[in-house]
């Protein structure tokens, strides 16, 4: 197997390391696996048995979460690789700690109940070195997930790929499933809960297709259409939801489905510019990541944005937050969300202008359908900056009600850390550089700490100096505005004629215009003798027979339908446990 797809590998394949540094490794994988317990524990314990901590269960939480970070950070930053022979079930390796640097964001705003316990139980699965293992975690944390009954029997079959051989012929169908359906489940949730399903799919594609390696053209093709119909459904939802939850989750599903696209060009295509579509992709799990999750914290408190009287589009600490959140994923440069953009930009070019031309049209008609699909998610991001600060509730600045700063504290927090990874992009990608495989290692320097770079390229991008370019150009408009007096942006002043200062307020009642209505005469004479005929004079299309038999027989169907989702949900661990069971005998036979 060769040596750069090594820490892809969804089996046991860590040497045993003798020497003072497997200790340290020992301890952070400990660590890791009783901290995920006491998340998970907490999480759905019933207050009666918290006595004196209940009123401190976030807090803690919060602890619990913030310690899980740190120790896959330190991990993440030392390269941390192995397992202990006494706990054969849970290892480290390179795609593990970055994933659960970022479930360590995800659970600390997910809270109590039975989300939290999916997140707890998704980092163990991305602990866990055995492919049923991994299956039974990740399924039950998206069975946890499910808002609806059919979700519930449906999500499970989105883990059939991890135990299914990465080199059978039946994985990348089953991969193809595994991407609609969790963009399913991206796109129902309503809160930081929707980036879960979105990491559990990364994770297992990154895995399986640094397992396989290149892709034959046509699977190739059926990973991509299935990436994009999940990113043009999200984009549509972002669009077109009422409330700004749905318009969020929207935008994750969105970005969930150009992930998946990325990936797949990065790893699974013979494409020239691979390491350009893969550095694309890590920069997409960082700023734009935390951006949104801040984004789906905030528009969950105090009833959603679009409630009326919100406090979140109200208090000013956070509408700042919400409008960096904004920003940080649109594609305004040079913010996170142009970062991607471009690199996305810059390996559609590299890559088109190193192939056939079939291969080449192929990859612009791709990069095109990206562009369509961020520019929806951007109107989306567009109507809720609306509602948070133009629309009429959130312009009662004096009775604007106060939120708590702890409620505030999470979207700072991951606000904070997404303007620091867009000003430092370089560090971000040598931190998280073994999410996905690659071929050229990026190692910490000094030099790169503020600019992405790319191996083999002259290309490079510098977000801090073009933030310095932007401020220098405002501030030197302000300057001349104010020598001058001159202003193009001034408010204008509204004031009334002079003739009708102090004159009365006259209102006038238009007429409301009559609907006109079609009356029963209009219908034509052969029309009403052929009802007179059947016997349906003078009825609706509701009272016929045929029409109450019908709707009969649906309501009786929708009721055993019912009845059996019902059923499949409360048996859901047991269906697990089912499904994991045949896709591993169709893997095995499927394999020889």
């Amino acid at each position: 197997m060769p040596h750069n797809r090594a820490h892809g590998v969804i089996r046991r394949s860590f040497h045993n390391v003798w020497s003072q540094s497997s200790i340290f490794t020992s301890f952070v994988l400990c660590s890791l696996f009783v901290l995920f317990v006491v998340a998970g524990v907490l999480a759905v314990l019933p207050e009666r048995l918290l006595r004196q901590c209940a009123p401190w269960r976030s807090e803690i939480l919060a602890g619990v979460w913030g310690c899980l970070g740190l120790l896959a950070l330190v991990g993440a930053v030392c390269r941390l690789e192995g397992g202990v022979n006494w706990f054969p079930v849970f290892g480290l390796d390179g795609p593990a700690l970055p994933m659960l640097l970022l479930l360590a964001f995800t659970g600390g705003l997910m809270g109590t109940g039975l989300r939290g316990l999916a997140c707890a139980l998704t980092g163990l699965a991305f602990l866990a070195l055995s492919p049923l293992v991994f299956g039974l975690l990740a399924g039950t944390a998206l069975v946890l997930l499910a808002d609806r009954g059919r979700q519930g029997v449906c999500l499970p079959f989105a883990v059939i790929p991890a135990c299914i051989p990465a080199d059978s012929p039946l994985s990348p169908p089953a991969l193809c499933l595994m991407v609609l359906l969790l963009g399913w489940a991206v796109s129902s949730q309503r809160g930081s809960e929707a980036v879960l399903p979105a990491g559990i799919g990364l994770f297992l594609l990154g895995r399986l297709l640094a397992e396989v390696g290149v892709l034959p053209p046509v699977q190739q093709g059926l990973l991509i259409i299935s990436g994009g119909a999940v990113a043009l459904w999200g984009a549509v939802q972002a669009v077109r939801n009422p409330t700004a939850c749905g318009i969020l989750s929207g935008v994750a599903s969105a970005g969930y489905g150009g992930l998946v696209v990325m990936l797949t060009l990065a790893l699974a295509a013979p494409v020239k510019g691979e390491e350009l579509f893969r550095t694309a992709t890590l920069l997409a799990t960082g700023a734009p990541f935390l951006a949104l999750l801040a984004a789906l914290w905030l528009s969950r408190q105090d009833g959603g944005l679009f409630a009326p009287n919100s406090a979140v589009a109200q208090a000013r600490g956070s509408r700042i937050a919400l409008g960096g959140s904004l920003l940080l994923l649109s594609a305004v440069p040079p913010l996170g969300g142009f970062s991607v953009f471009w690199c996305l930009l810059s390996a559609g070019e590299v890559a088109a202008t190193n192939t056939h031309p079939a291969q080449a049209l192929s990859l612009l008609l791709v990069l095109v359908a990206a562009a369509c699909v961020m520019a929806l998610s951007v109107v989306g991001l567009m109507r809720v900056g609306f509602a948070a600060f133009v629309s009429p509730a959130a312009s009662q600045g004096e009775h604007a009600p106060s939120l708590s700063s702890v409620l505030l504290l999470p979207a700072w927090i991951c606000a904070g850390g997404a303007t620091l990874i867009t000003v430092l992009p370089g560090g971000w990608l040598a931190l998280v550089d073994h999410l996905f495989a690659g071929n050229a290692p990026r190692d910490f320097a000094w030099n790169t700490l503020a600019r992405v770079q790319f191996s083999g390229a002259d290309m490079t991008l510098t977000p801090a100096f073009s933030l310095l370019a932007l401020a220098v150009c405002v501030v030197g408009a302000g300057a001349l505005g104010r020598a001058f007096g001159v202003f193009p942006l001034r408010q204008p002043v509204l004031g009334a004629v002079a003739w009708r200062e102090g004159a009365p307020v006259v209102q006038r009642d238009e007429a409301v215009p009559v609907p006109v209505s079609v009356s029963d005469t209009a219908m034509p004479v052969v029309w009403r003798a052929f009802g007179v005929l059947l016997g349906a004079d003078g009825q609706k299309a509701k009272d016929w027979p045929v029409v109450e038999k019908t709707g009969a027989g649906a309501r009786y169907l929708q009721a055993v339908l019912f009845r059996t989702v019902a059923w499949c949900e409360a048996q859901g661990m047991v269906l697990i446990l089912l499904f994991l069971g045949a896709g591993l005998l169709l893997g095995l036979f499927a394999a020889k």
